[in-house]
């Protein structure tokens, strides 16, 4: 059987889909997610399944029908469907549709040669051997007489109990309840391991909660380095340092200015007019430099 993992209804009707294209040969698709035909071969003669998907699978069983429709046990009454495949029988979410179809084919390629011969056969014997030929499922229905048979089939009490000792059907009941144990097993084992899976879920969030903090906070730093890098840049320094130049020989022209009206005395003229023209010689002199060296390095680096 194939791994099993959490699914919802929707990827477990494609799991299902998918295994029977694993399993088996010439699938084709005759309507999408819904209905698919199996080709095979069976003793030389060309056949196949029709699978039909309703909708409610796989929580309903698929309907499987045979084509050309030929005896078999299996084989619901005038009908050519399916019925009585031990994978159809016991069919459940955990089951495998591609491994059920497969071990139908190959039921049909095993007995269909046996049905052929078998219908030659006794297409003119009597009903007497139609009757012996039924009891070879009950061996003990061949040593009673009618009187006997025909009390057994008023006595549902009998028939049971012919049912319960028949060692095939014996077989079958012990082998679906092997089954239904192993499912059993299988869904404490999901259940006892919910908690981990909860556990693991939380510290995913948790997880996905952190880095989410940690990409805001990275963002922010980006921000600031971005912001500190655009004011530190030399080229905007350099900008920075002519623009204070000017600025500094405006000021010492508007103190000329100012002594020109009179409006200052000699002393702070000379000091500040001084103090200005310096100021601005100084940035300028920076700005230069700083030019200078940018140039330097655009030339190295390109």
């Amino acid at each position: 059987m194939l791994p099993r993992t959490y699914y919802n209804e929707q990827d477990m009707r494609k799991r299902q889909i998918d295994t029977l294209k694993i399993f088996n040969d010439n699938v084709i698709e005759i309507d999408e997610n819904s209905e698919y035909r199996v080709e095979f071969t069976a003793d030389g003669k060309n056949m196949s399944l029709n699978v039909v998907l309703s909708p409610e699978f796989p929580n309903e069983k698929p309907s499987i029908y045979v084509n050309p429709a030929v005896p078999h046990p299996w084989l619901a009454e005038n009908s050519n469907q399916i019925v009585g495949a031990p994978g159809l029988i016991n069919y459940s979410l955990h089951s495998d549709l591609g491994r059920v179809v497969q071990a139908i084919i190959r039921e049909f390629q095993r007995t269909l040669p046996n049905l052929t011969n078998s219908d030659d056969k006794c297409s003119d014997v009597s009903p007497q051997s139609q009757i012996s030929a039924q009891s070879l499922l009950f061996p003990e229905l061949g040593e009673l007489t009618i009187d006997e048979l025909q009390e057994i089939l008023e006595n549902p009490d009998l028939q049971d109990k012919i049912l319960e000792n028949n060692p095939q059907l014996v077989q079958l009941e012990l082998e679906t309840e092997e089954i239904m144990n192993s499912i059993e097993n299988i869904a404490q084992d999901n259940i006892s391991k919910q908690q981990c899976l909860d556990d693991l879920k939380t510290e995913v969030i948790d997880r996905i909660s952190t880095i989410v903090q940690m990409k805001m906070n990275y963002e922010e730093l980006h921000r600031k380095h971005q912001k500190l890098a655009d004011m530190y840049d030399p080229h905007r320094i350099r900008d920075c340092l002519k623009v204070a130049a000017l600025q500094a020989d405006e000021d010492a022209e508007n103190i000329a200015d100012q002594f020109l009206l009179g409006k200052i005395p000699v002393e702070t003229f000379v000091t500040k007019f001084a103090e200005k023209r310096a100021l601005g010689q100084a940035r300028r002199a920076r700005e230069e430099r700083l030019a200078h060296q940018l140039a330097q390095l655009d030339r190295a680096t390109t």
